[in-house]
């Protein structure tokens, strides 16, 4: 039996996604000031792009990803393609572990080895997806309110712990202009806002499939909302300079709440984001790649596939880098130029071209 998700359900694992990891960090630095304008402005490039995956879907409306690319590419080029999609959400899968843990021995658990974190996460999300999509949507429906009530609160509690928030930190606001911030800030379409194609093996459970394409927008819309008062907050407590050198900008605007002495290291909060954000992100990327190879192969153990990837995401994720610094250099330089722009921006697009070639020439 096909798993089923409701429409509030996938909006709501939709919205989680992007945002367990993307609040940690202060993205496209090179924006400096107006970095809350980039986020919020290629927002509407993740809602483009959500237009592009949504148009695929709908002319294969039974199909996932990697289904229907054999379909449009034919059979060979198209399970090589869908092999490589599987790779690539593993792959993002362990980078995100990898986030998860080295944040983690940071703000907690310092002496604790990388490994043991890691096993014992892993072991967590490989229950979440052996359980399937359902039960991984329905447990993200409990801490939706938490995560999105967070941020409100860390914003209430640094506004009242002094002069710690100056709104004027913002300043100047455009002094290059629009375009320049239009130039430096487009890695965003990419991250966050691109890792949503993962959705794509997603979209045949939901079960009010005309509503896809809105919820999709609505989500991202949402996202960009989010993550822009996120942006104002890292720069009006921390300043530009030094959201741009934190490792996590958002622990340090957190360890800095301070209210009369009483309400001090709230490290907690942080954690807590980081720990509820990075189990819906890993398992869903973890998830897609399951129902991938259980859709290209005769394989009908989920409960093995499930152990196997775990293994295979975190092994991937302790050897990846050498450290952290080396790990965020390649994640947001390498990752985004070589690996994130050909699978969610131009093979997507040439699919689509690609499929209406087909159509045109065959009619």
């Amino acid at each position: 039996m096909k798993p089923k998700i409701s429409i509030y359900q996938f909006f709501i694992i939709m919205t989680i996604f992007p945002y367990g990891s993307a609040v940690l960090f202060f993205l496209v630095p090179e924006t400096k000031h107006d970095a809350w304008i980039a986020m919020a402005l290629y927002s509407l490039g993740g809602i483009i792009l959500q237009l592009l995956y949504t148009i695929l879907y709908y002319k294969y409306p039974e199909d996932t990803l990697v289904t229907y690319l054999p379909k449009i590419y034919g059979k060979v080029l198209g399970n090589i393609l869908g092999i490589i999609y599987i790779g690539y959400f593993a792959y993002i899968g362990a980078r995100v572990l990898r986030d998860f843990l080295e944040l983690i021995k940071i703000t907690g658990l310092e002496y604790t080895p990388m490994l043991a974190i890691g096993v014992f996460f892993t072991i967590i999300v490989i229950y979440a997806v052996y359980n399937g999509i359902e039960n991984i949507s329905n447990t993200a429906q409990s801490f939706f309110i938490i995560i999105i009530f967070m941020p409100v609160f860390v914003w209430m509690l640094i506004i009242l712990s002094g002069d710690i928030f100056r709104i004027n930190n913002l300043k100047p606001i455009l002094q290059n202009g629009i375009m320049e911030v239009v130039k430096k800030g487009w890695p965003l379409i990419t991250f966050p806002y691109g890792e949503t194609i993962v959705f794509t093996m997603i979209y045949p459970f939901v079960l009010e499939r005309n509503k896809i394409r809105k919820t999709a927008i609505l989500s991202i819309f949402f996202e960009g909302i989010i993550l822009s008062f996120n942006t104002i907050l890292l720069i009006s407590t921390l300043g530009v300079e030094e959201a741009s050198r934190s490792i996590c900008p958002l622990f340090q605007v957190v360890q800095r709440i301070n209210i009369r002495e009483t309400i001090t290291r709230l490290d907690v909060i942080f954690v807590l984001i980081l720990v509820i954000g990075g189990f819906y992100k890993i398992s869903i990327f973890m998830y897609a790649s399951v129902l991938g190879v259980l859709q290209m192969t005769k394989i009908k153990s989920v409960k093995f596939l499930s152990y196997v990837f775990g293994i295979l995401i975190l092994y991937l994720s302790q050897i990846m880098a050498e450290n952290y610094i080396e790990h965020l250099e390649i994640g947001l330089d390498l990752v985004v130029k070589y690996v994130h722009v050909p699978l969610q921006i131009i093979i997507p697009v040439l699919t689509l071209i690609i499929m209406y070639i087909r159509q045109f020439i065959t009619n």
